[in-house]
């Protein structure tokens, strides 16, 4: 079983990795937004919710089964057979999928784009799929077996490998077709290189398909939980653009960008968790999948609740910095999606207690009663009261899919809520706010100033009210003094 401390390690590993890929991503956005502009961006922004809708059924949920049935699998013939059969799968179905919005590239850019020039850039794109599910599956091997280092490292070269060469095809002049393009070359050279270290590791062998009926078997059912979450998280995107046209969808997702910027802090957990947590129950350690399961929580919670804060406080600097004035209209839409992503991160979770116990028939109940609600909510709202409409739709949709989620869980495992601590990270949250409020920014520097000077000041705090553990007060200790130990000791 992985200690607590490793697990610790790991997750700390793939949060910083997460910071560096959030910082990629405040350099991101201001060379696309400033470079297309509105109209543009929020073509490009359609075009990735449509290729991660279509990406997300051609994987049929099979990389959920990749980590349900492996993360305890030790025999190298049954893990090689698995595999393969599961990227060879993937392959033909992304292809496939491909395919048919290349095929279909001209009604969606007429009906769901409401422009009819965009279908070039539907059909440019529509390779991305294919790209996103054999990358997905590839990445996914070193999640399983707890390769952390290695998976970090494909993502901090993805992140920053676009970054680089987006902005050498923009600067370039090549617009749109350029982001998509650097998107292509970077995702087809990472997943080059992470197959090329599978078959090292594990050798090569062409899949029989032994066990893909028992993998669909348990990831059919989740594949339209695929349909159903992208209602909930990226539907309002056609709605906007069907009421108020892609400069305005550009602007709401320019915002959106930042606000779901809350949803990386559980992302290092959920990377580690659930692999180890099917381990875990696979050895009927109940005791220790509570556990987990309750100090997830709590770290999820005391970082991600200064974060809304802090994301809420510096809502308009951060579109005004990163963007241009054209995207500023939509700062009011961050602090609303920052709180849904923090109830999304409980969500996800909470949802392990389903994948453990094999129950996906309640996830996917779930995902249909908030993706009802997000409809109905977004056709009610949106032409009266815009993009702030969209974002309350996904705000209430998250907070039904946390509350229904818990509900189910709690029946299985009783966790601890460490209220206490979580009230504690909201007063220190609170000086916070008000602290970097009275921040004057108008750049980068001032910008990054006000976030560190924040993130000092809820750490203070949270030590002046004990809302650490006397080990958490020792490791924050290290790393804050680091700084001035280093440069005595070179």
């Amino acid at each position: 079983m992985m200690s607590y401390q490793k697990f610790a390690r790991d997750v700390g590993f793939i949060g910083t990795v997460q910071i560096l890929t959030s910082l990629s991503t405040f350099f991101l956005l201001p060379i696309i937004t400033k470079t297309l502009g509105a109209y543009d961006y929020g073509l490009w922004a359609q075009i990735n919710i449509t290729v991660s809708l279509i990406s997300s059924l051609a994987l049929m949920g099979l990389s959920m089964s990749f980590v349900r049935f492996l993360s305890s699998e030790t025999d190298t013939k049954k893990i090689r057979e698995a595999v393969y059969s599961i990227l060879f799968f993937v392959t033909v179905s992304g292809f496939l999928a491909s395919f048919m919005l290349y095929l279909f590239a001209e009604p969606l850019a007429t009906f769901g784009f409401k422009d009819p020039g965009a279908t070039y850039f539907v059909q440019a794109g529509s390779l991305l799929i294919l790209l996103n599910v054999i990358e997905s599956v590839s990445l996914f091997y070193f999640r399983v077996f707890r390769q952390i280092q290695k998976f970090s490292y494909f993502t901090l070269f993805e992140t920053f490998g676009k970054l680089l060469f987006i902005l050498i095809f923009l600067k370039m002049g090549y617009g749109l077709l350029g982001v998509i393009t650097a998107t292509l070359m970077i995702q087809g050279l990472i997943f080059l290189i992470s197959l090329i270290t599978i078959v090292s590791q594990i050798g090569f062998v062409i899949p029989r398909f032994t066990y893909i009926r028992e993998y669909l078997q348990f990831s059919l059912p989740l594949t339209p939980n695929a349909l159903i979450r992208w209602v909930t998280e990226s539907s309002d995107r056609y709605m906007v653009t069907y009421f108020l046209g892609l400069g305005t969808v550009g602007v709401y997702s320019a915002a959106c960008s930042i606000g779901n910027l809350i949803q990386l802090f559980v992302s290092p957990l959920q990377l580690i968790l659930l692999p180890e947590l099917s381990k875990l129950f696979d050895e009927n350690k109940l005791d220790e999948v509570r556990i987990y399961m309750s100090h997830s929580l709590r770290y999820f919670l005391i970082i991600a609740i200064p974060a809304v804060f802090g994301l809420s406080a510096l809502a308009k600097p951060l579109l005004g910095v990163l963007t241009t004035q054209d995207f500023i209209s939509g700062w009011f839409v961050i602090p609303i999606i920052a709180f849904a992503g923090l109830l999304a991160g409980i969500f996800q979770i909470f949802v392990n207690t389903m994948f453990l116990i094999k129950e996906t028939r309640s996830a996917t109940y779930i995902n249909i009663i908030a993706a009802v609600s997000n409809v109905l909510i977004n056709l009610i709202l949106i032409p009266s009261v815009g993009i702030i409409g969209a974002a309350l739709s996904t705000l209430v949709s998250y907070f039904l899919m946390a509350v229904f989620c818990i509900h189910m869980s709690l029946k299985h495992f009783k966790l601890d809520f460490y209220f206490l601590d979580i009230a504690k990270s909201i007063l220190s949250s609170i000086s916070m706010y008000f602290f970097i409020s009275s921040f004057a920014i108008s750049g980068i520097l001032e910008l990054f100033e006000a976030i560190g000077a924040g993130t000092f000041i809820y750490l203070v705090v949270m030590l002046l009210v004990g809302g650490f553990t006397d080990h958490e007060v020792s490791l924050i200790k290290r790393y804050l003094f680091r700084s001035k130990v280093n440069p005595s000791s070179k």
